[in-house]
């Protein structure tokens, strides 16, 4: 069991305090001592600094050496929650004394993240149990400075490399964290996935409380679970496992292929199991702050990728990565051979029937595959959108893997892929 973060007293949210302790982190010496001082600050920072420091872990391999990446993928489940006098007045800015007085708020924090936590409630007069994701104060003030802020210090301390896709990456972080802040936005989302999948006993959604819920507080029912990696879920049957891994990609195809909007942020903590005692399991979903729309001229490409890896036809990667801009002219026929070989390693799962995932040390081998084409050739920053989506089929992969999945998901992708290629004219 992770050990329980001590609460954060205070957030350091003025330009002044943010940007020394940037400044002390980024000036200690020595490589590893610079990376984890800027990583400690990272989190203490919060908000719109954290979420960047989680960003870039993203990039990893496109774009950071390797020791940098995996200190700021410890950012993704690290987080300490803020006490409570903070969070209670944030509640007392959004809704007001007399909502406020209407609601029983639990001072604990469930949980953390960057840019807020979550809290229990109930409504007195109903007894309803909802759940509060409230935003840390500050947040939205503090994300142009704190954008400027770490540019400014990732260049001073060199762990980056400077460049036109260095300032790019910067920008979208930027239109990311515009939509997050926004609680409106998500619940948006929230109440459209419910809609979509209300009929689909195999997911389980909260309903949104729109009386409740503002820019900076979201209100959503109680739902009940447990982690992919508790006791109780790697007790079930494998059969009852399979059920809900498959559950899990399909999910992920249909937001790809057919809603064309892909919740981004795959981490396991997003994620909860109902388990059933008769055998009806469902796959619990409550986070929809990371959903990003996927173009369909990327789609197109995309879809040309994927059909190759599944296919084992170097032929159409070769073409979706040219249309990609991930292969040039010039390219020399190694680098084009060690791209196809990529792809189709990373699609591995869907292309030799039953599969054991738990099993699989896939993660490995596409990490020493990456590395070698990073050291050999110039690499090319991709697309942000194959960014997310490589993401979130790796977070496929370690969902399948944490249920030790035994079982064969090409079906899925299969039926997937025909309806779209008649959706895209090919």
């Amino acid at each position: 069991m992770p050990q329980k973060k001590e609460a954060l007293k205070t957030l350091r949210t003025s330009l002044l305090s943010r940007g020394f302790s940037l400044a002390k982190a980024s000036l200690r010496p020595g490589r590893m001592n610079q990376i984890e001082a800027i990583v400690k600050e990272l989190g203490q920072l919060k908000g719109s600094a954290m979420k960047v420091g989680q960003t870039l872990s993203m990039y990893g391999e496109h774009l950071l050496p390797k020791e940098v990446t995996e200190m700021l993928k410890t950012l993704q489940s690290n987080a300490a929650p803020l006490s409570w006098a903070p969070i209670a007045q944030v509640l007392q800015e959004e809704l007001g004394a007399e909502l406020l007085a209407e609601l029983e708020v639990e001072p604990e924090a469930l949980g953390a993240a960057s840019i807020g936590q979550v809290h229990r409630a109930r409504v007195k007069a109903t007894g309803e149990e909802l759940v509060l994701k409230v935003q840390y104060p500050g947040v939205s003030e503090a994300i142009a400075s704190d954008l400027k802020l770490l540019k400014f210090f990732l260049n001073m301390s060199e762990l980056v490399p400077r460049g036109p896709r260095f300032d790019q990456i910067f920008e979208e972080i930027k239109e990311m964290l515009a939509q997050e802040i926004d609680y409106t936005i998500e619940r948006r989302f929230l109440d459209s996935f419910y809609d979509v999948l209300k009929s689909d006993k195999r997911y389980l959604l909260p309903k949104s409380f729109s009386r409740y819920s503002t820019r900076r507080v979201l209100a959503m029912e109680k739902v009940c679970g447990v982690r992919v990696d508790s006791p109780e879920v790697q007790a079930l049957s494998l059969e009852r496992r399979n059920a809900l891994g498959l559950a899990y990609f399909d999910l992920y195809m249909r937001e790809l292929l057919e809603l064309r909007q892909v919740q981004t942020d795959p981490h396991l903590g997003n994620y909860l199991i109902r388990v059933d005692e008769s055998g009806a399991d469902q796959l619990v979903l409550f986070d929809f702050g990371a959903v990003r729309a996927v173009p369909k001229p990327f789609l197109k490409h995309y879809y040309m990728m994927m059909s190759g890896g599944v296919q084992r036809d170097p032929r159409l990667i070769e073409i979706g990565g040219r249309q990609f801009g991930l292969l040039q002219p010039e390219d020399k026929i190694d680098l084009v051979r060690d791209f196809c070989n990529l792809v189709i390693l990373i699609l591995e799962p869907f292309s030799s029937g039953v599969y054991d995932w738990g099993a699989s040390d896939l993660p490995k081998r596409v990490a020493k595959q990456v590395s070698h084409i990073a050291f050999s050739y110039k690499l090319r920053a991709p697309p942000r959108e194959l960014v997310f989506l490589d993401r979130k089929l790796g977070g496929a992969f370690m969902f399948l893997s944490g249920l030790k999945c035994v079982v064969d998901a090409r079906p899925v992708l299969e039926r997937h892929l025909a309806r779209v290629k008649v959706e895209l004219g090919g």
